[in-house]
């Protein structure tokens, strides 16, 4: 009884000492000030578009994400899951529960919830609106934790500081951007964190959490094949620098084999998601470790001469049966091959025999420019970073090592992986900053050991250095903070796309609300329809189908989603065609209106004509596909390369496509719209577009203008068959 009484004594005093006389360490408090003040800094960063624009979602795929939200809020989970969806890809319809990932929509709902439990009135859009900016925050803390786990605390803070100011993570966890990657990167490095850690700790749980956070991620965000090769390339290249250890296995399988089992719980990815390539390939490492951790077990009691037999055989027998396996699963169709989208990641040179994945903007390759405005003032640390990693080899630096090459890589290989490059370059530009200031830190403290050798020198390093050092530092970072609010005021703060910033001839700036004035005349409309009638099906290019259902809340042929190649492809050809062959396949699918993003009277560049090389190349490359021949040939429309005698750029039958006539009617040459001079709408015409026809209404015969927004930016066309 008195070791009891005596041991309760010692805990009430260890913690009454703790309480009365709290021991703060002077650089543990400024470290964890810094972090409050950049935490605080990155929300107030990402929540600032508040002030200037509309509680508005931003992009064209949240919109979609927001309607799972709102179908998942009134019919429950399972209801989502079995949702065939037939208002969208007419007329075959979606299965929705089979085309999204779930995560994004249940954490707005849950949150939405909690607002509610607490009282806050609220509505789920404002939720939604926010999470983006919530969990960029969070990744900022993970990044940090991420950065201290791999060198220090101070590589965290820094790695955190330089997050939160770069733009390519900025772009897509700022308010609005409701989509897959704000909670996936989260949980991306977030797996990487407890890998890191389960691995150098030797702990199953840090191990567990790393799986639970992979399968979040493969239930997430489409990404999630880069954090398994990610893991798998980093468990090859250790046993290849003969840094092999049962740690390795433990951390790496757990992870691994947890992150599969969870992804596949969704119809989404589905059991294929076990069989599919990218499963596959970490899966043998896994089997090429425990051969290894047998042949280390072998060596202790059978003989060297007849355990190299014994391995060489048992090799050249996996390799063999591996092989055969591989290719009768991949015949069966039990192995489904990597998707052409992320084959194009790893080999950027396919992009132009894949023009559906080339048309979008975001799927482009990265030029220099967009990779130095993505990371700015880290791409001059991460070659001396990379140096750091190679000079000091171990289980931490060849992780860093990897995830920034890799990142490197692949940010540069497509403009949205950008988000991938941005925290890896923070990981390895606060631990390069961290090794560049760490001698000038120890001097200035007089705790750095030195060769009696190199004394003398270090006696030169007078604090006056030191202070310039550091200086030089603060003055980087600033510059970073600088660039990164400049670029983010530009670009979001005073920016959207439903309402975007205009200038006037006169200078004068001013929101344009096109988008909104034509989802509101199709809500209000079109959309209304009796029982028993066939729901008003619209005609778009793809961009615009997310917002056409969601906003406009009208039925349509296709939309973000891109599923079906070939669909989209016949779409493609509807709007190519000239008039009277495109009205027959129009009738095909019972098409009533037709919506087209045209120029306008401000001569906006960003329309559907800008797009019509895509809906060419589209329309030829799927469209041809299907059981009767579309008859588009790209060289009919546009040339790119003239040979002789040729005439490069647009082609006369371009001029009479349904496409550019319902963009450019009455945006006539000598810049007068309906007889009135507009100045500057005949501005959209420079270059290719210099000689474009004017198109009038007796040019159109089947098309009826309905309703354009107020600049014409947005037109809506009735079809009469």
């Amino acid at each position: 009884m008195s070791q009891v009484k005596a041991f309760f004594s010692r805990v009430w005093d260890a913690i009454d000492s703790r309480i009365s006389r709290p021991q703060v360490k002077r650089e543990h408090l400024l470290l964890y000030l810094s972090l409050t003040l950049i935490v605080l800094g990155a929300f107030l960063l990402r929540i600032l578009p508040i002030f200037s624009t509309d509680i508005l979602l931003k992009g064209l795929d949240p919109w979609v994400q927001y309607r799972s939200a709102e179908y998942i809020l009134e019919n429950g989970l399972g209801e989502f899951m079995n949702w065939y969806d037939t208002t969208s890809w007419y007329p075959m319809g979606k299965e929705m529960g089979k085309t999204l990932y779930i995560v994004i929509p249940i954490t707005a709902v849950i949150f939405y919830k909690i607002a509610l439990f607490f009282g806050f009135g609220t509505t789920l859009l404002t939720v939604s609106y926010f999470v983006p900016a919530i969990f960029g925050t969070a990744t900022i803390l993970v990044i940090y934790k991420l950065g201290s786990a791999l060198h220090s605390k101070r590589t965290g803070v820094f790695a955190a500081f330089f997050l939160t100011m770069a733009e390519g993570f900025l772009s897509r966890t700022i308010v609005g951007f409701y989509d897959n990657e704000c909670v996936g990167i989260f949980l991306m490095f977030l797996t990487f964190y407890f890998f890191v850690k389960g691995l150098t700790k030797d702990s199953i749980v840090h191990s567990v959490l790393a799986g639970l956070c992979l399968g979040g991620l493969s239930i997430t965000w489409g990404a999630y094949r880069y954090a398994y090769d990610l893991l798998a390339v980093y468990a090859v290249v250790m046993i290849l620098l003969k840094k092999y250890s049962r740690r390795l296995l433990s951390s790496y399988s757990i992870t691994i084999l947890l992150g599969i089992m969870i992804g596949s719980l969704i119809p989404r990815n589905g059991v294929d998601f076990v069989t599919s390539t990218e499963q596959l390939l970490p899966v043998i490492v896994i089997v090429g470790m425990i051969m290894i951790t047998l042949y280390q077990e072998l060596q202790k009691n059978i003989s060297v001469e007849k355990l190299k037999k014994i391995a060489k055989y048992s090799i050249f027998g996996l390799i063999g049966v591996g092989i055969i396996a591989v290719i009768v699963l991949y015949i069966t169709g039990d192995i489904a091959p990597v998707a052409s989208k992320f084959l194009r990641t790893i080999f950027p040179t396919l992009a132009e025999s894949l023009p559906l994945v080339e048309s979008v903007a975001e799927n482009l390759t990265s030029s220099w420019a967009s990779i130095f405005f993505n990371i700015y003032i880290m791409v001059f640390f991460l070659p001396l970073g990379f140096y750091f990693c190679i000079k000091k080899p171990n289980e931490k630096t060849v992780f860093l090592l990897l995830m920034g090459l890799t990142g490197v890589y692949f940010g540069g290989s497509m403009v949205r992986l950008a988000l991938i490059i941005t925290p890896a370059a923070a990981v390895v530009a606060g631990y390069t900053l961290d090794e560049v200031i760490r001698p000038f830190a120890l001097i200035f403290q007089e705790r750095f050991t030195i060769s009696r050798r190199k004394r003398r020198a270090t006696k030169q390093i007078g604090k006056e250095l030191i202070a310039v050092a550091y200086a030089f530092i603060a003055i980087t970072l600033m510059l970073n903070v600088i660039f990164s609010v400049n670029m983010a005021n530009r670009q979001y703060y005073f920016n959207h796309e439903l309402t975007p910033r205009l200038t006037t001839s006169q200078g004068q700036q001013f929101l344009a609300h096109d988008y909104q004035e034509a989802y509101e005349f199709l809500r209000l409309n079109v959309a209304p329809y009796q029982p028993g009638e066939k729901p008003p099906l619209v005609l778009s290019w793809w961009d615009y189908g997310y917002q056409i259902r969601v906003l406009g809340n009208c039925t349509t042929l296709v939309d973000n989603a891109t599923i079906n190649s070939t669909h989209i492809g016949v779409i493609g050809a509807m709007l190519i065609h000239n008039e009277s062959s495109s009205i027959k396949l129009m009738k095909k699918y019972n098409v009533d209106y037709v919506l087209v993003l045209s120029p306008g009277t401000i001569g906006s560049r960003s329309n559907d004509i800008s797009k019509s090389r895509w809906m060419m190349q589209i329309g030829e490359t799927y469209g041809n596909r299907t059981l009767y021949d579309l008859g588009i040939t790209y060289k009919n429309y546009y040339i790119e390369s003239p040979d002789v005698g040729e005439t490069g750029g647009f082609q006369p039958a371009f001029w009479d496509s349904v496409i550019y006539k319902l963009c450019a009617l009455n945006l006539n040459a000598d810049g007068t719209y309906g007889g009135q001079d507009v100045g500057g709408m005949q501005s959209w015409r420079g270059g290719e577009l210099a000689n474009a026809p004017d198109i009038g209404l007796a040019d159109l015969h089947n098309f009826q203008l309905v309703f354009q927004s107020k600049f014409a930016m947005l037109r809506i066309y009735q079809v009469h068959y």
